[in-house]
């Protein structure tokens, strides 16, 4: 009778087990637990870095007790997280629901560390692979080799660890045991690692002195391993590799805008990274970059600048989580006024304000009074009003020549710089007048006709009434017919 009662007892207790590991599992707790040998009685450190900025990381403090410690989490999707006890620290690879045991020495964690449960074959490889590769991965000494070579030495060095990690995860004996993100996992670190040191290769020589005022661009060939479509990839962000490539990447790109002109001061350059974000990143990349990078360089831009991309931002960032923190540093800054020798320049009550024209002489709108005037505001570092200048140059020729005496097509750039404007009007060969009315957003006719974004068309006519304030593109099929309407 005894016996029988015990038996029923100790199969409830197997059930009420099951039953607790099933409602774990349906909540999709992550379990780390395990023994530390010779631990003292303090506690092992476990953080998630959520944002991947170092902000609002969430600290799990785990108390050891009899060499013995554990913990279960929610994880919101597959992560890297940092397990460290007493100084040492290694990284794991943890999914919702997962379970990991952990046995290690104390003050050898990363010379004696084993892993047990259905983590074990993820970590397991981690463990062994960024311990073999340690050093492909290394930002410092990857750098120094870049200063070191000629690039086309050093793309072949990068090539052939490539291709040794690539055939070192192919050939490992478990990796039937990977589970699918972490095999995504792998071969993203070993992709962006690759991609991430190729474009920093220009960057890096071009920093080298301040003698070097321009960055070498990479030869096509080397970039058609790179496809601009699909590098906004938010499954990669998790990889640390991906993360330091979106860094050089925009920035790769930002140069190419400049048309490989070392960038002179941090307002031409936030824009036209900006401008690389908001056309090749999404989602978690294009909030992550932009969060970063102000972070870093917002205070040394203009706060005009600042204030618009956090706008802008503020669209996409739907829990608002990182532009708060743009906010919570920049807040102040994005308020700042602009030193009082602009800010009286804005208080014009008409367009009769002057431009720099082409031939350093004053420039204004008076100037082209009785002719229907198509104004294109614009800048160098602005794609989008590239793509529309061939556009710009087919309405040109679409008029007779007597059309041609009545029309101005006048270009008036926001560049911060007369050197920049003059340089792009000289490559891109356009017809028409050309001004210039410096400082970007808070340039004269930006802040007077209320200009955040470009390209932007207006269309006014002989007396010189603004027609349209928000005139149709070049591009579009009814521009020349609204041109047209006012010559008559």
């Amino acid at each position: 009778m005894i016996k029988t009662f015990i038996m029923r007892i100790v199969f409830l207790i197997l059930i009420l087990s099951c039953l607790l590991v099933k409602f774990n599992y349906a909540q999709g707790n992550t379990t780390v637990f395990g023994t530390v040998e010779n631990a003292s009685n303090d506690s092992i450190i476990i953080t998630l870095d959520k944002y991947f900025l170092s902000k609002k990381q969430i600290i799990y403090k785990i108390p050891i007790k009899q060499n013995q410690f554990s913990i279960e989490f929610q994880l919101d999707r597959n992560r890297v997280i940092d397990f460290s006890y007493q100084g040492q620290q290694i990284q794991l690879y943890v999914e919702p629901k997962d379970n990991l045991e952990l046995k290690f020495v104390a003050g050898q964690l990363s010379e004696t560390i084993v892993f047990y449960g259905k983590a074990e074959a993820n970590n397991q490889f981690l463990k062994i692979f960024d311990t073999k590769f340690k050093d492909d991965f290394s930002s410092n000494l990857i750098e120094e080799k870049m200063k070191s070579l000629s690039l086309d030495l050093f793309e072949i060095s990068l090539f052939d660890n490539r291709k040794n990690e690539k055939e070192f995860y192919k050939n490992y004996s478990g990796s039937k045991l990977f589970s699918s993100d972490f095999k995504t996992y792998i071969e993203n670190k070993i992709k962006y690692n690759y991609l991430n040191f190729l474009l920093s290769f220009p960057i890096v020589n071009a920093n080298k002195s301040t003698a070097i005022l321009s960055v070498n661009p990479l030869p096509a060939i080397i970039l058609d391993v790179l496809d601009k479509k699909t590098v906004s990839d938010n499954g990669a962000m998790i990889c640390e590799s991906y993360r330091n490539f979106l860094t050089f990447f925009v920035t790769y790109f930002a140069s190419e805008l400049n048309e490989f002109k070392k960038f002179k001061e941090y307002t031409i350059s936030t824009e036209k990274k900006y401008v690389i974000a908001r056309d090749f990143l999404k989602e978690q990349a294009f909030l992550y970059y932009l969060t970063k990078f102000l972070l870093e360089n917002g205070d040394k831009t203009n706060p005009e600048t600042v204030k618009r991309i956090y706008l802008e931002m503020v669209k996409e960032d739907k829990t608002g989580e990182y532009t708060g923190f743009i906010n919570e540093k920049l807040g102040a800054w994005m308020k700042t006024k602009l030193p009082k020798t602009v800010e009286g320049k804005l208080d014009i009550g008409s367009p009769e304000f002057t431009m720099q024209g082409f031939n350093k002489k004053e420039l204004s709108l008076a100037d082209y009074r009785g002719k229907v005037i198509y104004v294109d505001f614009w800048a160098s570092w602005c794609g989008p009003c590239r793509e529309q200048f061939p556009y710009s140059k087919m309405l040109h020729e679409q008029l007779s020549d007597k059309q041609k005496k009545e029309v101005i097509f006048l270009y008036i750039s926001i560049d911060n710089t007369e050197e920049i404007w003059k340089q792009a009007v000289n490559n891109l060969k356009l017809n028409g007048e050309h001004a210039l009315s410096p400082g970007g957003w808070n340039s004269v006719v930006a802040k007077y006709y209320q200009i955040n974004s470009i390209p932007r068309y207006i269309l006014i006519d002989k007396k010189g009434n603004v027609v349209n304030a928000n005139a149709t593109r070049p591009s579009d099929e009814g521009t020349l017919q609204d041109i047209l309407k006012l010559l008559n």
